[in-house]
Formats: structure tokens, C-alpha cells, sequence
């Protein structure tokens, strides 16, 4: 009896054991952040216009952000991919489908990203808990407003490596999980609000079918006029 109880409580310890971690360490899912703004620009903008949330699908390191308006019509994703040492840039408006692909050595941003100004922090050994992830907390400005602090707040338990090269968060060892962006004139607060293990086709950081390759500056300018 007291042999079977043993091994029961064997099970249950490595059942338990083995819950916990797939949780934290995962290497392929989908992390969703909500999107919200400052009261500012919610008094001059119908928020109906604006995007509301971000989705981040990854595994093996490969990564697909995406963030829609207008319930889909307009989207803008980002793929980064190091095993081809390539991002692209696609935009969706309504039919029209264009993108834009740049290897990593030719040191730039995204569309998305370009004319972000770069992000400076302030290291913290402060930790925190954040969706039940063990976190880090820091401090972060963009380069032109250096006495306008943001908290960032980042975890090193989600397993994708180097999750912000080619974003003004390079510097940050971690998966961001609260962090702020400003496109244009535009304030953008993103909270993560739910991390998903799930399954995750690597072919979801292929170029889909439909869209038409553009130069660097087309997709900028275009992307960059959506924000006005």
C-alpha cells in the first residue's frame, strides 16, 4: 500500500512538475497584447479606427507580428525569420497585398520600425511577476524625449532568442511583455494579456500567396500615411 502510494505520489509530482513547465520555456505559440492609447488622442481619433491588439506567433525563433484595423481590412505584419537572416514587412489594405523583404546585415529596421526614434533603458534589477511569468522590470525613453520614461517589463522564460533584433528594443534581453510605441505622433501601450503553447506551422513565416513584392520606401511611406 505504502509502495502504491509512492508511486502515485511519484506520478503527480512529475505530472505537476511537467504542467509548470510547459507553461514557461515554451519555444512555439502565440503571445496577444491589448493596445490602448492616451486620452489625447482618443478625443481626436474614433477608436473604432485604431488598432486594438497585437499578436506575436513564434517557434524556432522565427516570429510573426501582426496588428489589424478595421476589423482586418488593414493589417501590418512582421516577419522575422534568423534562419534565412531575413525580415519582411507586409501590408494588407483591403485587396490590395504588397510587402517587402531585407536581409539582416543591411542593418535596418521594418517599415514599421523605421522612423521610431531609437529606445534608450534604464537597466533594473527590480523583478516582478507578470502572467505568472517571472519578470524584469526596466525603464525605457525614446532617444528625442529623454526625460519621458515608459516602463518596460520583459521575461527571459519564453524560449525565442534575441526577440527584438531589428526593433528599437534590441537592447532588451527578453521577451517583452509590457512595453510602449509611438508611430508618428502616435502613443501606443501594449500589455500582454494572454501567452498560448500551441502549435505553430513553420509555414506561417512564409510570404503568403497574394502579395506583391515593393521597394523599402514604397512600403514606408504607405504604412506611415495610414498614421496620419
Amino acid at each position: 500500500m505504502i509502495k502504491k502510494a509512492s508511486v502515485f505520489l511519484c506520478v503527480v509530482v512529475l505530472v505537476t512538475s511537467c504542467s509548470r513547465f510547459s507553461k514557461k520555456n515554451i519555444k512555439q505559440g502565440v503571445i496577444t497584447y491589448d493596445i490602448t492609447y492616451d486620452s489625447v488622442l482618443l478625443k481626436q481619433t474614433d477608436a473604432r479606427l485604431l488598432p486594438s491588439e497585437l499578436t506575436v506567433k513564434f517557434n524556432n525563433n522565427c516570429t510573426l507580428n501582426t496588428i489589424d484595423a478595421l476589423s482586418g481590412a488593414v493589417s501590418i505584419s512582421i516577419i522575422n525569420n534568423p534562419l534565412k537572416q531575413q525580415f519582411s514587412t507586409l501590408l494588407k489594405v483591403f485587396n490590395k497585398k504588397l510587402y517587402h523583404t531585407e536581409n539582416f546585415s543591411d542593418g535596418k529596421y521594418p517599415a514599421l520600425y523605421s522612423r521610431i526614434p531609437q529606445v534608450r533603458i534604464i537597466e533594473s534589477s527590480e523583478s516582478c511577476k507578470f502572467l505568472n511569468y517571472n519578470c524584469i522590470k526596466a525603464m525605457g525613453y525614446f532617444a528625442n524625449t529623454p526625460n519621458v520614461h515608459f516602463e518596460i517589463v520583459y521575461t527571459k522564460e519564453i524560449d525565442i532568442q534575441n526577440p527584438n533584433i531589428n526593433t528599437p528594443f534590441e537592447m532588451v534581453d527578453g521577451v517583452l511583455l509590457k512595453f510602449h510605441l509611438r508611430i508618428n505622433s502616435m502613443e501606443m501601450f501594449l500589455s500582454a494579456r494572454s501567452v498560448e503553447h500551441k502549435k505553430v506551422p513553420m509555414s506561417t513565416f512564409d510570404i503568403p500567396d497574394g502579395y506583391a513584392a515593393v521597394d523599402f520606401k514604397t512600403i514606408t511611406d504607405l504604412i506611415y500615411m495610414l498614421q496620419q
